[in-house]
């Protein structure tokens, strides 16, 4: 009897036992969390607290779109759950997970309802720089997005440029929409360091690595210089067109000299084109020339007191008997007494006052 009772005893503390640990439930999973980066999606959690070391749980972790809830991550030891390659950028979504143990199930815990564009975060871009000519050049790369690219994503994105000299505090800052930006007032051979961070839907992105760059030296003219060059410039264009306009205009005046546009009279022009109708200038053409002859004439002057002749004064001239030519009897009748005169003894003529 004593034996059975002992048996008894231990069977009913075993039943008991084991329906105490049945009857207890599998804690949830703690500390859930989202995670969202590059339009990716995790769901994220912590093992549940248990008074048992070493327990090893699994997890089943849902997504539900516009209906109900399926399962994504089933019955995993994992810690998370990827959902990237169930969501589309622009849907929005609710998770849940929860925590199994030998066949127990915990409580699910749901996260509250969510958009991927509009929780995503944004890794930093690349950064490369370039310095010529003492122009220093940024050249950004947008991060790779798990979806689509980024500017796809987001219509409008710019991009936060800080930029200092190296050992300083005071930063710069710029912001541009292009991924290619020269770096204004940089001074030559200066050592700068320049991070990047994008900005979107009012949020920023990761910075990216600080990478910094010695300036090269400026080929810049002075403005001065410009200056005085572009008056030189004016004052030789200026006296070359005078040059030009004068030598125009000078050649053009001798060349009305050498050539003159005179129009003759219609008269001149209507004698000209009838002259070879006058019987007198026929004549004159046909007729061989004549002979010139010339008169000695003397004056002699006497004062009233002399008693004798003498020349006070004598003037040569040599007149031209001009003979007409031979054209008509009268004319050469009359020159014929012309020439006869003309060859006797030259005649004295005695003036007296």
């Amino acid at each position: 009897m004593t034996v059975l009772s002992c048996l008894s005893v231990v069977l009913l503390f075993y039943i008991v036992c084991v329906r105490t640990v049945l009857s207890e439930k599998v804690p949830a999973p703690e500390n859930v969390r989202v995670i969202s980066l590059n339009m990716g999606l995790v769901l994220e959690w912590d093992p549940p607290q248990s008074t048992t070391t070493n327990t090893l749980f699994n997890y089943t972790a849902e997504m539900k779109g516009w209906d109900k809830y399926g399962p994504v991550c089933l019955s995993s030891s994992s810690l998370s759950c990827d959902f990237t390659n169930s969501v589309s950028i622009f849907g929005t979504y609710q998770l849940r997970v929860r925590a199994e143990l030998h066949g127990e199930i915990s409580d699910w815990v749901e996260t509250k309802a969510l958009a991927v564009d509009l929780i995503t975060e944004i890794s930093a871009p690349h950064v490369e720089l370039r310095s010529r000519k003492g122009q220093t050049e940024v050249d950004i790369t947008d991060p790779p997005m798990k979806k689509r690219n980024l500017r796809d994503v987001f219509s409008y994105i710019s991009y936060l440029i800080r930029f200092w000299k190296k050992g300083e505090t005071k930063k710069e800052e710029l912001i541009r929409e292009q991924n290619r930006v020269v770096l204004p007032r940089l001074e030559p051979l200066v050592n700068y360091c320049i991070e990047v961070e994008i900005l979107y839907l009012n949020k920023s992105s990761q910075s990216s690595n600080i990478t910094c760059l010695i300036n090269t030296p400026s080929n810049e003219v002075e403005s001065w210089l410009i200056a005085v060059v572009l008056l030189v410039s004016f004052l030789v264009v200026l006296v070359a067109v005078v040059l030009i306009f004068l030598a125009v205009w000078y050649g053009y005046r001798g060349f009305r000299i050498m050539f003159p546009d005179a129009d003759l009279p219609e008269d001149l022009k209507k004698f000209l084109s009838q002259r070879s109708q006058s019987s007198i200038l026929s004549a004159m053409q046909e007729s061989a020339p004549v002979k010139e002859h010339f008169c000695e004439l003397r004056i002699l002057h006497k004062e009233p007191n002399s008693s004798q002749d003498r020349p006070i004064g004598i003037q040569t001239h040599k007149n031209e008997c001009c003979i007409g030519a031979n054209v008509k009897q009268n004319n050469e009748e009359k020159s014929e007494m012309i020439i006869t005169t003309t060859e006797q003894k030259p005649l004295l003529a005695e003036m007296r006052l």
